[in-house]
């Protein structure tokens, strides 16, 4: 069956989307959009006549990667970099010297990242230990104390300028209180 158009040769044009359709397709406020925007991780949009910015489906991902590397833990300036490189290696499709430089780093970015996630989970379950001795010591629900207050906090690695031990960026912990 051949599908008819009521009006032939009439075609809507979609010159693309609103900063609140944007929004609301990539699940985040109008206001992340605008900040992405002014942090330069998001181009700056097209505007219509009467003013209102257009995005493009290309804009969509670019939030939807946005975010979803940052529910990665990558932070902002890890994810523009990301950005950066994949950029510029679609723009170079034809140097296979430079693709595989350019990715290198990408993959040195996703290791860095996993160390840092693999370290904070060694942290999360040194301290879920002690945590779960102190709640499960009888009548501690009675006590006016903190149960947090009451933990021995592992061991923390030496940290200089953010980093630790082994030249990597360090994990942040919680501080420990002094009596």
């Amino acid at each position: 069956m051949q599908k008819v158009d009521p009006i032939p040769r009439y075609r809507v044009q979609n010159h693309g989307m609103k900063i609140g359709e944007l929004s609301a397709k990539a699940g985040v406020n109008v206001q992340t959009i605008r900040f992405y925007e002014r942090e330069k991780l998001l181009r700056q949009p097209i505007r219509t006549q009467s003013g209102y910015r257009s995005f493009t489906e290309a804009d969509l991902e670019r939030v939807r990667f946005i975010k979803d590397s940052q529910q990665l833990g990558f932070t902002l300036k890890e994810i523009k970099e990301l950005l950066a490189i994949h950029e510029s290696a679609r723009a170079l499709t034809g140097s296979p010297r430079s693709e595989s430089k350019e990715w290198g780093r990408a993959f040195r970015i996703a290791r860095e990242r996993l160390e840092l996630i693999n370290q904070k989970i060694a942290f999360l379950k040194a301290l879920k230990k002690p945590l779960v001795a102190v709640l499960e010591q009888p009548g501690s629900e009675k006590t006016m104390v903190c149960p947090a207050s009451l933990l021995e906090r592992p061991a923390v690695a030496t940290v200089q300028n953010g980093r630790g031990q082994n030249g990597k960026h360090a994990v942040s912990r919680p501080r420990r209180k002094t009596a």
